[in-house]
């Protein structure tokens, strides 16, 4: 498949094959009087693109827009890119610090901004230079709190404008995405027109047997939600739209509306079965829903199987921004393992185990590369990130491939993900998946969630592994049981040394385990020992955290032997990264007395069988 054309163009191509050009697309699901269609939206991109161009936006400037969902904001995406601009959106809980990394890095010359966010954006335009003349509010919903600052609606007093067709899709760029914030700060990848182009085209699809009806929570700036709009108004099927993700309207929304199409981070997809408004009759349309950002085992999806029509399926995504979705499970296959389906058309994908030869052999483990003409063009002003993502073999001279950072298999054209590279754990000389021992922990009727990482020992060369686990309201279980429960599905070198109870996994805005906060926390290696015999039996108890270990028992047993976002989750508000770990850290400390009580038993104990013998 090539590529001619540019975005903009693409979404409006399909104009010609519409039936109603006036048939509302975009609809907010608050409120249906809220509606646009073909034509409208179209307007609204070349009203922008003039406004943009008359308060001198030139190709090749950044537009930022920091706001929360709406329908206008696709307007705002695909007029700005229409400048020849390039567009980048932030996650709303942005701190004024991540704000100014992320616009002093992309060099942003207009900022878009939601009355609400404004307070945070203020003092990062400050610290980047940029005038506030430049900055516009996004008051569609909510009213301009500083009347000092202009109005978006002046974007759109300048006539209607032709958005720049672009020569080559393949090497201009369109968007800055933000990506890897697993370490560190977050980078931005450049993303061209043909990438968005091409991932857009792959959300359309052969007639199926249901009235496509789209419903999406999911946050417009992530790469998982980048293909939905443009694609809808292509293909003229209405999508809904949801400002922030609310549970009860999540599925209100899928009856009132007859939703057939929905996509949804795992939280959210573990979720909904849990809701006493889930029932057959709520989701009866729906036909096919997406998840993707985090791995969901097939056990898993059947709570939420038994809520769906006999055709329903879910289907996994695998991707990432520097890619957008590599794998996908397709309608008529319903997966019934834990695959992430098949390569979308237009992508290869080879393993490269150990030896460092790339294979397609069937269940040959190793690290996933993959290949296609439209992926990210690098990283801004960072040319060793660049240069350390792709791999081009010497014998081979087409495009290069990109290491995903993720290790898995192949297995009858699908595609495993065991896990991200760098968060497999060494136990031992083996390697342990943390999302293979975290889909174990989500079976027990007691855990509502969990995260496990991995934990340096004193040697500073081998580790273990600590869960975290979230107990379901009204439930108790203690961290024996926990382990208990694993070793009986898992081999015993895969069984969590610790277990910490804690209110709530840190997660970003696809469901993505924050892994860095959890190996941040202060929590002591070895803090409850087998011998103090302290069998504690935790109860979901708001603000209480309970370390509890089992080191060197190993009386679990089973048969057996044997690599980024940084955005957080929707609805932690402003600081969200830092109220978690300032939470967490908060929680865990409380709990340090206990911990070097139980320590101090343990070193008794030794004491004593020490003198004895």
């Amino acid at each position: 498949m090539s590529i001619t054309t540019d975005i903009v163009s693409w979404t409006f191509g399909g104009e010609g094959g519409l039936s109603d050009p006036d048939k509302p697309i975009l609809i907010d699901t608050a409120d249906t009087t809220r509606a646009l269609s073909h034509a409208q939206i179209k307007s609204y991109v070349r009203r922008l693109v003039a406004g943009l161009r008359a308060i001198g936006v030139a190709p090749g400037d950044c537009v930022c827009v920091n706001s929360f969902n709406d329908i206008l904001y696709y307007a705002i995406y695909l007029g700005a890119i229409g400048t020849g601009a390039r567009w980048t959106g932030v996650n709303p809980s942005y701190t004024a610090h991540e704000l100014t990394h992320h616009m002093s890095m992309t060099e942003a010359k207009v900022l878009i901004v939601e009355p609400a966010l404004l307070t945070t954006t203020l003092e990062a335009a400050k610290e980047c230079g940029i005038s506030e003349s430049k900055i516009f509010v996004f008051d569609v919903h909510d009213e301009n709190t500083h009347p000092h600052l202009q109005s978006w609606d002046v974007l759109l007093q300048h006539g209607e404008e032709d958005w720049v067709m672009v020569d080559d899709p393949y090497t201009t760029t369109a968007t800055y995405a933000s990506t890897s914030g697993t370490s560190g700060l977050p980078k931005a990848a450049f993303l061209p027109h043909s990438y968005l182009v091409s991932q857009a085209e792959r959300r359309l699809y052969p007639k199926v047997p249901y009235e496509v009806q789209r419903l999406t929570p999911l946050p417009p700036f992530h790469v998982f939600a980048t293909p939905l709009v443009p694609s809808s108004i292509h293909a003229g099927w209405p999508i809904y739209i949801m400002r922030r993700f609310d549970m009860a309207a999540f599925i209100t929304s899928i009856s009132k509306f007859a939703i057939s199409e929905t996509y949804a981070p795992p939280p959210v997809l573990l979720g909904v079965p849990q809701s006493p408004l889930c029932t057959k009759e709520s989701l009866s349309t729906l036909r096919q829903i997406w998840t993707g950002g985090a791995g969901v085992k097939y056990e898993n999806q059947l709570p939420f199987y038994e809520k769906l029509h006999p055709d329903a399926q879910i289907n996994q995504v695998w991707g990432m921004t520097e890619a957008g979705w590599v794998t996908c499970v397709q309608w008529g296959e319903k997966s019934e393992d834990d695959s992430v389906g098949r390569p979308v058309e237009g992508f290869e994908i080879q393993i490269m185990p150990e030896s460092g030869d790339l294979v397609t052999t069937d269940d040959t483990p190793g690290d996933i590369l993959v290949r296609s003409r439209s992926l990210m063009l690098g990283y801004i002003q960072n040319p060793t990130a660049t240069a350390d993502a792709f791999y081009s073999p010497q014998d081979d001279s087409s495009h290069p491939w990109l290491k995903t950072g993720d290790w898995g298999f192949l297995r009858h054209g699908r595609v495993f993900i065991v896990d991200r590279r760098k968060d497999l754990i060494k136990v031992r000389g083996w390697q342990v998946s943390p999302a293979e021992v975290e889909g174990t922990l989500l079976t027990h009727p007691a855990v509502l969630d969990a995260a496990v990482v991995g934990v340096q020992l004193p040697d500073a060369v081998a580790e273990h592994a600590r869960a975290y686990v979230v107990v379901r309201p009204g439930q108790e279980v203690s961290g024996d049981e926990v382990r208990k429960w694993v070793g009986k599905m898992l081999a015993r070198y895969k069984v969590p040394e610790e277990v910490v109870f804690i209110d709530k996994i840190p997660k970003n805005s696809t469901g993505k385990i924050l892994r860095r906060l959890l190996r941040t926390q202060d929590v002591p290696v070895g803090s409850v020992a087998a011998e103090s015999g302290d069998h504690t039996v935790h109860k979901r108890d708001r603000g209480a955290v309970v370390v509890d270990e089992r080191a060197g028992d190993e009386s679990s047993s089973s048969s057996g032997s044997g690599s980024g976002d940084e955005d957080l989750e929707r609805g932690e508000g402003k600081g969200g990264e830092e109220k978690i770990r300032a939470g967490t850290l908060a929680r865990v400390k409380g709990s340090v007395v206990g911990v070097l009580r139980a320590v101090l038993a343990r070193l008794k104990g030794l004491w004593a069988r020490l003198f004895k013998s």
